[in-house]
């Protein structure tokens, strides 16, 4: 570890440690010392609540290696709490969690994945760069809906097979710097803002270059193999922190028209419909292991009250503020707890709470929701 980064890690500690100093020390032990089962054991041991010390450290601009630890620490911790009922009083502390912490943010050369234990993320790509050209490893359903598109974006997909047939390293990297090629052309598609692609098998070879999205996974980290990386070598830019970050996704656009995508070479495009329902509208993207949809609820309404009983809950607010009513059974005949969101908000809900979204605002409230079985996400 460089100078700046000792100092760095010193100062997060004492910052830390003011408030939760006993949980504080343990996080940075494990940090030392990944591979320890002790040092694991000692910060998950507090249950929910180590998630307030485990909330500052990933406010930090972490290498992604240590990010990813800490938010796998936070997934077991989660994992054990939704393994049970979970109380109203709870589950509000789940949400404020979420809330205060954000996204985790994760920096790559042509990137900065903005993510949450939970699988649902968005990508803030460079122009002209992107994904390598990979394939799953393993089952991973991954919804993207393109919000917007620089210069030069554009999402690739194709069966493996063909991808066999056709690629060839040196053709292909001239094709990347512009050289028409049939062969690679017919597997290239530029989205309009809202289009959904849905990756749901293996052997589906995909990438985006150049586009803003949001991504719905079962689960948040990589499980692919890399068929043609162009970013290997690359460094991340020194301009790439939370700061920019946040005040990158504050700008996002929310699409209000959306389309499904589907094939290779010959695609099927069909617009997705929104719905009406109490309060407004929602429009679903998919609903599968991952259930990805967008939601528009009109000034001084709300939504039906809902629980679902088997998946969590995250919204992510995109426009319009208001408060998210959460409360467990034992709650619901007395005055309704909630929680206050704006703009660019994330409130996580665990399975069996009852919740209601409140528009309180001016204009409409939008936002993107994202519902995944615990036993699926938390893995």
């Amino acid at each position: 570890m460089t100078l700046p980064a000792k100092n760095a890690s010193r100062a997060r500690l004492h910052r830390s440690m003011n408030r939760y100093s006993g949980i504080s020390v343990e996080i940075e032990k494990y940090l030392q010392d990944p591979k320890s089962s002790k040092q694991r054991h000692d910060v998950v041991s507090h249950g929910l609540g180590s998630l307030p010390a485990l909330r500052d450290f990933l406010r930090e601009d972490l290498p992604i290696e240590s990010a990813e630890r800490l938010e796998a620490l936070v997934k077991v911790i989660l994992r054990e709490a939704m393994a049970k009922p979970v109380s109203g009083h709870d589950a509000r502390e789940v949400a404020l969690f979420q809330k205060e912490l954000g996204f985790i943010f994760k920096y790559k050369s042509y990137t900065i994945k903005a993510a949450t234990p939970v699988g649902y993320s968005i990508f803030l790509q460079n122009e002209r760069e992107g994904f390598s050209f990979q394939q799953h490893v393993e089952h991973k359903l991954e919804v993207f809906h393109i919000l917007s598109i620089k210069p030069g974006g554009y999402v690739f997909l194709c069966d493996h097979r063909d991808w066999k047939k056709a690629y060839d390293p040196r053709s292909f990297a001239d094709w990347q710097a512009g050289e028409p090629n049939q062969a690679y052309d017919c597997f290239k598609f530029v989205p309009a803002a809202g289009d959904v692609f849905v990756i749901s098998e293996l052997g589906v070879v995909h990438t985006v270059i150049g586009c803003v999205l949001e991504e719905y996974a079962t689960v948040s980290t990589d499980m692919v193999d890399r068929l043609h990386d162009q970013n290997a070598g690359k460094k991340i830019p020194p301009d790439f922190n939370r700061t920019n970050a946040e005040a990158a996704l504050r700008e996002v656009p929310s699409p209000l028209q959306h389309r499904m995508v589907r094939g290779f070479g010959d695609r099927q495009i069909e617009r997705i419909e929104p719905v009406a329902m109490p309060g407004g509208e929602c429009a679903v993207l998919c609903d599968s292991f991952v259930r990805a949809a967008r939601y528009t609820i009109q000034r001084g309404k709300q939504t039906t009250l809902e629980r679902d009983d088997k998946r969590a809950v995250l919204l992510r607010i995109s426009s319009g503020q208001g408060s998210v009513i959460m409360a467990d059974s034992s709650e619901v005949g007395g005055p309704l707890p909630s929680i206050a969101y704006s703009r660019g908000d994330l409130i996580l809900i665990p399975p069996g709470i009852h919740y209601s979204v409140r528009n309180e605002s001016q204009d409409y409230v939008r936002y993107s929701e994202h519902r995944i079985a615990p036993d699926v996400a938390f893995i």
